[in-house]
C-alpha cells in the first residue's frame, strides 16, 4: 500500500481513538451526575451527544473512503471494517449515557434518597469495563479484550440484582416507585454499556486475531 494510505489510515486511528476517549468521558460523567444528582453535569452529558453523532459520522466516512479508494486486503480491511463497527458501538454506548443522564432531573425531586449501593457498584463496574475497553482496543491488546468479556456475567447478575430489589421495593412502597423506576432504567443502561463493550472486545479479537468469539457461549 502505499504512504498516502498508511497515513489515512492512522488518521483514522487517531479519529476513532479521540471518539473512544469521549465517550469514555461521556460515561464517566454520566455515572456521576446519578451519585451526586448533579443535573447540570446531567445536562452537559445530554447536550454533547450530538458532537459524539457526528465524530461518529467522521469515521464512518474516513472509513468508507479508504475502503472504496484503495480496496485494502487481510489485516487492513479487517482493521477498517472493525473499526466501523466498534465506532457504531461507541455512538450506542454514548446513547445509553445520555439515557442515563435523563433520569438525574426526576431524581433530583426526591432529596434524601441514597443511591442503592448496587447501583453504585454497578456503575463502578461499568466505568472499570469502558476503560479496559478502550485501553484494548487502542493498543491492540487482545488479553484485556478478553477480559472485558469475563466481565460480562459480573454486570449482568448486577443488572439482575437492581431490578430484583427495586421491584420489591415498589410492591412495598408504591410511593417509592418514580424514584425505583428511574433506578432500574440507570441499570438498564449501564448493562447495556456492558453489551456494547462486549461487542467492542470480540472486533478487537477478530481485527489481531482473525478468530471469530461472538456467541462463544454456543455448543455445536
Amino acid at each position: 500500500m502505499s504512504h498516502h494510505f498508511i497515513d489515512l489510515l492512522e488518521d483514522l486511528k487517531v479519529r476513532i481513538a479521540r471518539m473512544s476517549a469521549m465517550v469514555q468521558q461521556t460515561v464517566e460523567n454520566a455515572v456521576e451526575s446519578v451519585r451526586s444528582t448533579d443535573t447540570s453535569l446531567a445536562q452537559g452529558v445530554i447536550n454533547g451527544d450530538e458532537h459524539i453523532d457526528g465524530q461518529e459520522i467522521n469515521v464512518e466516512t474516513a472509513a468508507i473512503n479508504l475502503l472504496a479508494r484503495y480496496q485494502p486486503t487481510a489485516g487492513d480491511l479487517r482493521l477498517i471494517f472493525g473499526i466501523v463497527k466498534v465506532n457504531n458501538d461507541f455512538e450506542r454506548v454514548a446513547d445509553c449515557a445520555v439515557n442515563v443522564a435523563q433520569r438525574v432531573l426526576p431524581l433530583s425531586r426526591e432529596p434524601g434518597r441514597g443511591l442503592p449501593i448496587d447501583l453504585r457498584v454497578l456503575g463502578d463496574t461499568v466505568i472499570t469495563t469502558l476503560r479496559d475497553t478502550v485501553k484494548a482496543f487502542n493498543l491492540s491488546d487482545v488479553l484485556i479484550a478478553q477480559r472485558v468479556l469475563e466481565s460480562d456475567d459480573v454486570v449482568d447478575a448486577l443488572y439482575q440484582q437492581i431490578v430484583g430489589e427495586m421491584l420489591h421495593q415498589v410492591e412495598s412502597n408504591g410511593a417509592t416507585a418514580q424514584p425505583d423506576f428511574a433506578y432500574i432504567m440507570i441499570a438498564k443502561n449501564l448493562e447495556r454499556i456492558a453489551d456494547h463493550c462486549t461487542n467492542i472486545a470480540e472486533n478487537v479479537i477478530y481485527v489481531h486475531t482473525g478468530k471469530i468469539v461472538r456467541h462463544r457461549r454456543v455448543i455445536s
